[in-house]
């Protein structure tokens, strides 16, 4: 195992007008609105959720999504060759699967049946706010993907008249970065916040130089004591090189920074990148009918578009998928003391495209259009959580969820093969439609008012993706696929003081009916499909301990042990999964003396255990380590 060191910031530059607020770096009482998208302390939540604090995120200055989320105990997010691409890890190896839920502002920034893996890049990470992640399969307020995780981005909010900050950063392989985030206030009732970013940078390998753009602007008006108005409009735009895979050992050691094996395209005049567009615009309103009710709506429209070129297969094609988008998140929220009732319910339409290209014959796929076709989804999915406080200490929590979930698909080519290729088109009418209902179940005891013990059931699925129903790699097109099932079981302890704050959990998560890859032959006659039927199991314990162990002293400890094993697999039997370490850990200290007003320093340590690099377990991964030193220095309220 060995340690690496990364430069983190040569340089740095703040003009703030306003002054800033002393620096709170960790959260005890941290309130998170993620389960039910109302405020709730992390301590009165039967669930794993964390929350990492504004002050925190504005020291870590992310760049990357994995700047944002690694220090949180559980959670492992890496980077993918195009820069701002991403694979995520929590409770599940290392994978692209879509079992994650990925909001901004509590909106999904994707649908269900069109997830993107580098889904974080259609959030305003690198302007963040805040973040929380509730961890494993979801509340009653989400049905599909929602099943190890929810990624719940925020903006920052407004904090009175503060005025505007701009900002410019500079760091290695030319990273630079220029900002605006801030907000003013309207009149004693309105105020508008907006967060603007532009970032470029040469990357740390050839070819993935990148540039991203961020904005969004929020505004909240109090029309009254019972109704309050949200406007929102979230935009952003990434266009990334992108690199290919490094082939061989003597690569791994000696060239790690060299482009891979798209070298000779490259240099052939193909254009490899990869770029992400979002849009949103959200309208929310927020009523309060009596002393016990309040209501909550949300609509929105959203534009999402993925184009690059697939480096992963041998012949380069060039995709473009869009995805345009309505939705409705209405809820009810009935609190009358021992019971509590949330019911909801939301909607969603999306009109989708796709469009695959051979832009070149590559002598076994000739030039042309691999996949043409349209999609209508929608999805419809009424739900219910009751909360019963059976006594002073114990409480108990029931939800329900039922999701319908439909595509309507057109194919826009000749059905079948395509050329003498080994890619195969869906015929038009292969419309399915996937329902499911959804329990859950938790009992919270609260042993002291800083101490709650609970447990914790969730039932939760995620429905094929429109990529495995219609493009096909086998002459079989009138497969078909059925939902994942999924059933989580967890146990937790909270212990908040006020100095410390304690999180754990031990979970263990079954998948019935995966859609596993299959394949056979070799290219160019490689025949790949998808079926249901294995059984994987996900086992693990999360622990982190946040410290404020003196006035200048603050530390942070995240700690995960998991275990993802297949279940009687035909192929590869009860091995563990690749990519899947057992141990990942992140330790931080922060220092901020009082005898140096203004100065910030972070010590970060970062461990990777090992893994096997292949389902087969034939080859293992030893792990790595990294160090981080970050340092912040407010001269005065205008600089730093």
């Amino acid at each position: 195992m060995k340690l690496v060191s990364r430069p983190v910031l040569s340089g740095f530059v703040l003009l703030a007008i306003a002054g800033n607020a002393a620096a709170e770096h960790i959260m005890l009482d941290a309130v998170t609105v993620t389960a039910t998208r109302e405020e709730q302390l992390v301590l009165d939540q039967a669930i794993s959720i964390e929350q990492k604090s504004s002050d925190e995120v504005q020291l870590d200055k992310a760049a990357t999504q994995k700047e944002l989320l690694n220090s949180i105990a559980g959670v492992r997010i890496t980077q993918t060759g195009s820069s701002v691409g991403h694979m995520t890890s929590i409770r599940l190896p290392v994978n692209t699967g879509p079992y994650y839920l990925f909001l901004q502002d509590s909106i999904p920034v994707q649908s269900s049946g069109f997830f993107n893996h580098n889904g974080l890049a259609y959030t305003n990470f690198s302007s963040a706010g805040s973040v929380e992640v509730m961890k494993g399969t979801g509340t009653a307020l989400y049905g599909s993907d929602a099943v190890a995780a929810t990624i719940n981005v925020r903006s920052t909010p407004i904090v009175d008249d503060e005025g505007f900050k701009f900002s410019t950063e500079i760091g290695s392989d030319q990273f630079r970065r220029y900002g605006v985030t801030g907000g003013v206030e309207i009149d004693d009732n309105s105020n508008i916040s907006a967060n603007i970013s532009h970032t470029q940078s040469d990357g740390w390998r050839d070819h993935t130089e990148y540039d991203r753009e961020e904005f969004a602007v929020n505004y909240v008006n109090d029309l009254n004591d019972d109704n309050t108005l949200k406007l929102g409009l979230s935009i952003n735009k990434t266009v990334a090189e992108m690199a290919g895979s490094l082939i061989g050992e003597d690569a791994f050691r000696h060239d790690t920074k060299s482009v891979g094996n798209v070298e000779d395209a490259i240099n052939s005049g193909l254009d490899i990148v990869r770029k992400f567009d979002f849009a949103r615009f959200n309208v929310e309103w927020n009523h309060i009918l009596n002393d016990n009710i309040e209501l909550n709506s949300i609509a929105y429209v959203r534009r999402n578009r993925n184009r690059y070129i697939a480096t992963w297969e041998d012949n380069l094609p060039q995709n473009d998928s869009e995805e345009k988008t309505i939705g409705l998140l209405l809820k009810a929220d009935m609190d009358f003391g021992r019971v509590r009732n949330i019911v909801g319910v939301d909607l969603e339409y999306t009109r989708a495209s796709r469009e695959y290209t051979q832009l070149f014959d590559d002598g076994s796929v000739p030039a042309g259009n691999i996949y043409d076709y349209d999609v209508n989804y929608r999805a419809f999915s009424p739900y219910s959580r009751l909360e019963f406080q059976l006594n002073d200490k114990l409480k108990l929590g029931a939800g329900l969820r039922y999701d319908i979930n439909s595509y309507e698909y057109t194919n826009n080519l000749a059905d079948g093969q395509y050329a003498t290729s080994s890619y195969s088109r869906a015929g038009s009418g292969n419309d399915p439609t996937f329902n499911h209902l959804s329990p859950k179940l938790d009992l919270a005891y609260q042993a002291s008012e800083s101490q709650i013990i609970y447990a914790r059931y969730a039932n939760g699925f995620r429905i094929p993706q429109a990529s495995r129903l219609y493009m096909l790699k086998t002459n079989n097109s009138t497969f078909s696929l059925d939902e994942e099932i999924t059933d989580t079981f967890e146990v937790g302890y909270k212990w908040h003081s006020d100095k410390h704050e304690f999180n754990s959990s031990i979970y263990y998560l079954a998948i019935d009916d995966t859609i596993t890859r299959r394949s056979s032959g070799s290219y160019p006659n490689t025949i790949v499909y998808y079926e249901n039927g294995g059984e994987t199991i996900h086992k693990g314990i999360e622990l982190s301990l946040a410290s404020k162990l003196t006035d200048e002293l603050t530390s942070k400890i995240a700690y995960s042990y998991s275990k993802h094993e297949f279940k009687a697999d035909e192929v590869v039997g009860n091995n563990e999964l690749a990519q899947a370490p057992n141990n990942v850990a992140n330790v931080r200290l922060i220092y901020s003396p009082n005898k140096l007003a203004g100065l910030t320093a972070m010590l970060e340590w970062e461990h990777i255990g090992s893994s096997w690099l292949d389902d087969e377990n034939t080859k293992k991964y030893k792990g790595y380590d990294t160090a981080n030193i970050k340092l912040n220095y407010a001269v005065n309220d205008q600089f730093s």
